[in-house]
């Protein structure tokens, strides 16, 4: 303690004038810069008002229940009264100051926002060299206000709800005062574990108090945000049902498909379980038209298999043209790997292509009984296999995948599916006198292996060491000799087959959908072949007997 007096006994002192010096500059280092930018201030700025006027009219209606009830009490009951009427006072006094707090917030917000978009605007008609000294300034200055953004309350703070509970009975105390601001434990109803892509769905949400009981009115402010990764997410109108649940329409939309997260929150707090996963699943129904059509300016064979790396490259391999191809993210060719021959990087009518995780490509050269290995740039590196039946022998290799340090390989002629290292090491083998003429191989979501038995018409199951787990077949227009399939993010089966079109399949084999038909058109197929996934959900399929490859990118 300091005393302000020049006089004092022994105990510190110091000047008003000082101390008042001291006291500035400790408010002015305790004193941090509001954080915050805020999407559609304007909206947000009335949404604030709009709650300060609610609560306003709230304290006229709560001190009119209050008079109402206490003018026919004796006097030794105002006491009791002044108490609550203060609460109330207190309360309302401190919801201003708060949403009074938040609004100035907004303000500096915006305030600082504009200041941004003037030095921005200034830039224009700046000098090259200002310009050029000024970016690094604009680039910090962005990504300050965007964390400020990014932590900013976008919701008023504070909850119009108040209520006085008169307590009609001959006991001291006549009634209370309370005001409902937490609804942690409302709960969702009609919650979807997946959605298709396109399509609405209506989710109703009942708000609880902080007790856990049911709320019987409406007017809450409710949020519900559905936030992707990848693609855009509408939420459409959110309907107040007066009763104190309230009906979201959620809209997917754009190239999400995979997992989003639905946050809800009441009166600006997350409600207890959000926020929410949701699978989203592509419309194949959708599925017609290809977006784009790849022939090489029409040098391309017989296309049979495609597979993906990283960074959007994919190769084909070309089978009457013994090569293979590869392309950029632009879906232009940037070389060609091999000629017809039997010797290293030579071909004999090759089918399958697959990468690994480092880029590496492997393919099955399947009239040479082998598979051959190249790095990014396709170069060689090794070859394992050679004709024949017995352990790390292979004849006519089709398919190919990779997974987790393994090349699965099915062998046409040997009717099984072989397993390597990707070293070329021998691991084991599997499906003989289950598999009938096995033509691809892919791993789904569970990692399970897949496997297309032709002559069969089915596709069979397996663990990744080579358990049987089950099949399913529907021979006919659905499914008949299944020449290639893949699988997406939602364990979607895609089935290309000998009726000229791709089959959609759920994860357990019911029947979706299916694309395609007999014919050279856009969208046609003559004998479709190798199929793949591509970045953002790209579907990239081998008209092997049109010579191109069709790329389908609609949801």
């Amino acid at each position: 303690m300091y005393c302000t007096m020049k006089k004092h006994n022994g105990h510190n002192h110091d000047s008003m004038k000082n101390m008042a010096s001291k006291h500035r500059s400790q408010l002015k280092q305790i004193t941090t810069p509001i954080e915050g930018m805020i999407q559609d201030l304007s909206c947000v700025h009335n949404s604030i008002d709009k709650m300060v006027n609610k609560i306003r009219k709230q304290d006229d209606e709560v001190n009119r229940q209050i008079d109402q009830h206490y003018d026919d009490l004796v006097e030794k009951l105002m006491k009791q009264k002044g108490q609550l009427k203060q609460q109330v006072r207190d309360t309302v006094s401190q919801k201003e100051k708060a949403l009074t707090t938040q609004l100035d917030e907004v303000d500096l917000a915006q305030a600082e926002l504009m200041n941004m978009k003037e030095l921005n605007d200034s830039l224009e008609k700046s000098s090259d060299q200002e310009a050029l000294s000024a970016k690094k300034q604009v680039i910090c200055g962005i990504q300050q206000l965007t964390e400020k953004y990014n932590k900013l309350n976008k919701h008023p703070v504070q909850y119009a709800s108040m209520e006085y509970k008169p307590n009609k009975v001959p006991f001291p105390q006549f009634g209370s005062f309370s005001a409902n601001a937490d609804h942690y434990a409302s709960e969702l109803a009609n919650l979807p574990k997946s959605i298709i892509v396109g399509e609405k769905v209506e989710v109703t949400i009942i708000t609880k108090d902080s007790n856990g009981d049911h709320c019987s009115t409406g007017d809450h402010n409710v949020l519900v945000q559905l936030k992707s990764v990848k693609g855009n997410v509408t939420v459409g109108e959110i309907r107040d049902n007066n009763d104190g649940s309230y009906v979201a329409s959620l809209y997917f939309v754009g190239k999400q498909v995979g997992e989003a997260k639905l946050h809800v929150s009441i009166n600006g707090q997350e409600i207890r379980g959000s926020p929410y996963s949701i699978a989203v699943v592509r419309n194949y129904q959708a599925l017609n038209q290809p977006n784009k059509i790849v022939n090489n300016n029409g040098s391309m064979g017989q296309p049979w298999g495609v597979a993906f790396g990283r960074n959007g490259v994919w190769a084909v391999a070309d089978n009457t043209n013994h090569c293979v191809c590869v392309f950029d993210d632009q879906d232009k060719l940037v070389r060609k790997i091999g000629s017809y021959g039997s010797n290293s990087t030579e071909f004999s009518y090759p089918r399958g292509v697959a990468f690994d995780n480092n880029d590496h490509l492997y393919v099955a050269d399947t009239e040479d009984h082998r598979i051959q290995k190249f790095d990014v740039n396709g170069n060689y590196l090794l070859q394992f296999g050679g004709s024949g039946s017995g352990n790390g022998q292979l004849q006519h290799p089709y398919g190919i995948t990779t997974h987790n340090g393994r090349v699965y390989v099915a062998e046409y002629s040997n009717r099984r599916i072989s397993v390597f290292q990707y070293h070329g090491q021998f691991r084991i083998s599997f499906g003989s006198g289950l598999l009938g003429y096995p033509y691809d191989v892919a791993v789904n979501v569970n990692n399970q292996l897949l496997v297309a038995d032709c002559s069969n018409h089915c596709i069979v199951t397996f663990t990744l060491d080579g358990h049987y787990v089950s099949k399913f077949d529907t021979q006919g227009s659905q499914l008949s000799y299944p020449y290639s399939l893949a699988t997406d993010v939602n364990g979607f089966i895609l089935v290309s087959n000998g009726n000229h079109c791709v089959s959609v399949f759920d994860h357990v084999g019911h029947f979706i959908h299916c694309f395609g038909s007999h014919g050279s058109d856009s969208g046609q197929f003559s004998c479709p072949a190798g199929i793949c996934f591509g970045p953002n959900g790209r579907i990239y399929v081998c008209d092997h007997d049109n010579k191109r490859i069709q790329i389908f990118t609609n949801y």
